[in-house]
């Protein structure tokens, strides 16, 4: 269903470069106004709050990670228009002047700026006591995208709720699992086996969005090309089936073997040489 919105078109003075310009004030009515739970997993929460005419603005945490917010934007910045997020009182309760909660500068890209965890934890607290936080732009024309306070409350509950669920391990920590082998040798030790991928496997238990695992067999150079490749597609198609013997369905993995193409560590000193003779297990979305 199409999101109906209102624009709001406030004239503020505001002063830019000693020059005054009139502030164009992008905001959601207070009837209009919503933030949804878009995603309630183990793996990531998402809160979304619609700005009309302008885009929208993001709450997300990762399992294992902080606070993230983002502002999507229908128009277009150069790169390096200032901004600020400030907050301010509500327009019916206008008691304070605007605290300024961070600066940047635009990329110039879709990806309009970084905000650190610390401000968007900051920004989401404002939200929280009833006030509302906003980007200015200080481009040709002032442009303020503000976040309204309007129905946050009911949202801050279910996503603080799913915050406290999330797994601690974040898929960027087990996104790539390796197993050593000693010299020759396509199989590895029992202590290899039982902890190697002790961590990916609990991961996977929640995030069903993993649509692929690539085994990779890999080999280290002191034996001829030919053989290496034949040990390492061996050492891929062993550990193929020790995956399948741990629970993972087989209909998720692929099976890659590179013999001494790749090393992960170059030279010819034991630790390299240790370091290369591996498997390596990456998830992918």
């Amino acid at each position: 269903m199409p999101f109906k919105s209102k624009l709001f078109l406030i004239p503020l003075i505001v002063f830019c470069a000693g020059a005054q310009s009139v502030e164009r004030r992008y905001q959601a009515s207070m009837d209009e106004s919503s933030w949804k739970l878009t995603e309630h997993s183990p793996v990531a929460c998402r809160i979304e709050h619609q700005i009309p005419l302008f885009g929208s603005a993001v709450f997300t945490q990762e399992a294992g990670r902080g606070l993230r917010l983002e502002l999507n934007s229908r128009h277009r910045f150069g790169k390096g228009v200032n901004v600020e997020l400030r907050s301010e009182a509500t327009s019916w309760n206008a008691k304070t002047n605007p605290t300024v909660l961070a600066r940047f500068e635009t990329s110039g890209r879709r990806s309009l700026f970084r905000i650190p965890v610390g401000v968007a934890e900051q920004a989401f607290y404002e939200l929280s006591r009833g006030s509302q936080p906003g980007f200015l732009f200080y481009d040709e024309q002032p442009l303020l995208a503000s976040l309204s306070t309007v129905r946050f409350g009911e949202a801050e509950v279910a996503f603080k709720k799913c915050v406290e669920e999330l797994h601690h391990l974040n898929f960027d920590d087990v996104r790539v699992s390796s197993i050593h082998f000693e010299p020759d040798n396509e199989f590895a030790s029992v202590e290899q086996e039982e902890t190697s991928f002790k961590r990916m496997l609990e991961y996977l238990k929640v995030d069903k969005s993993v649509s692929e695992i690539v085994v990779s067999g890999h080999a280290d150079n002191t034996g001829l090309d030919c053989y290496n490749e034949g040990l390492s597609e061996r050492r891929a198609w062993y550990v193929y089936d020790l995956l399948i013997a741990l629970g993972i369905d087989s209909r998720l993995l692929r099976i890659a073997y590179f013999g001494e193409q790749q090393p992960a560590s170059k030279g010819a000193s034991k630790n390299s040489l240790a370091a290369n003779r591996r498997v390596t297990v990456e998830l992918r979305r």
